[in-house]
């Protein structure tokens, strides 16, 4: 935990000095001429609000390979290759000017490949469905320095629990936590930067997840009314999970970044952006298979 007070103030220096030549994963509505937001899976709206009435649907769509397991930030070994596909489905909804509800739920397809012995073996299926109030307190558009916002959650145990879903991934438990998003609009430049805790009850099989801990940061820059470019920052902490109460040693920091590009319908509200990601910093405290690069697709609609 130590090392997390370290990093926050580091993950909003960040934030401050990507300052290059600039609606998110969640916000599909600002105009077209504006850089559109987060791309990847773990993003929400940040600091910015979604009309009142308004509803979308968004999918993000993450391809990942494994490139070995690690032990701190070195490699042990590859014998075992992680291959995942990982949807998230999300809806948002405007309930009243600057308060929204949104969900995610995800659906995994992870397979997992022995190559000493050539056994393979598949896993995943519906994941634990997250919902979230957003309220936005200040607003750039209203004159205000910035867009804030502050989110409550709560994680709903809809996966299945079976043998077909890891502990991790989904085992039917309770979850709670918030955050907080800022977003500036600087021309045609945009910032993000958002942080969010959440942590976890015991659900099947004795296990609890472990307490979640991201802080996201991105840069968007706006060539026209229909095409973005920018770089994110993924920044994720997973505390120690319990088994029948007993921490299990396995903590883990991840650092991924990379660029992304957007591209922007106005005329039917639509959204699709594209990013890829590569570690910048790992570190397990117990062997682990590490994602060697993450791809990830992001389609949004406003109706």
């Amino acid at each position: 935990m130590k090392k997390l007070f370290y990093t926050l103030p580091a993950c909003v220096l960040f934030s401050m000095l990507s300052i290059g030549p600039a609606v998110g994963a969640d916000e599909a509505v600002t105009p077209a001429s504006k850089a559109f937001g987060g791309v990847g899976s773990a993003w929400g709206p940040a600091g910015e609000g979604f009309p009142a009435g308004k509803f979308a649907a968004l999918l993000n769509y993450t391809y990942a390979e494994t490139d070995g397991v690690r032990l701190h930030g070195d490699e042990l070994h590859d014998n075992v290759k992680l291959t995942k596909n990982v949807g998230v489905v999300k809806f948002r909804y405007g309930i009243a000017p600057g308060l929204d509800i949104r969900t995610a739920t995800p659906i995994y397809d992870i397979k997992k490949e022995v190559r000493s012995t050539n056994n393979t073996d598949h896993f995943g299926w519906l994941g634990d469905t997250a919902v979230a109030l957003h309220k936005v307190v200040m607003n750039q558009a209203d004159n205000a320095p910035f867009s804030l916002a502050f989110d409550l959650g709560v994680v709903l145990p809809t996966a299945d629990g079976g043998n077909n879903n890891n502990d991790y991934t989904g085992n039917q438990a309770w979850g709670g936590g918030g955050g907080v998003g800022l977003t500036y609009f600087l021309g045609s430049n945009r910032f993000d930067q958002e942080l969010y805790y959440y942590t976890f009850t015991e659900g099947e099989h004795d296990y609890r997840k472990p307490d979640m801990f991201r802080c996201l940061t991105g840069w968007a820059y706006a060539f026209n009314n229909t095409f973005d470019m920018g770089v994110e920052s993924h920044l994720g902490w997973d505390g120690e999970s319990k088994r029948f109460d007993r921490n299990q040693n396995d903590a883990r920091w991840e650092w991924y970044a990379g660029p992304k590009g957007v591209f922007k319908h106005k005329a039917t509200g639509t959204t699709l952006g594209a990013l890829v990601t590569l570690p910048v910093y790992r570190d397990y405290k117990s062997p682990a298979p590490s994602d060697g690069f993450r791809f990830e697709i992001k389609l949004a609609k406003v109706f």
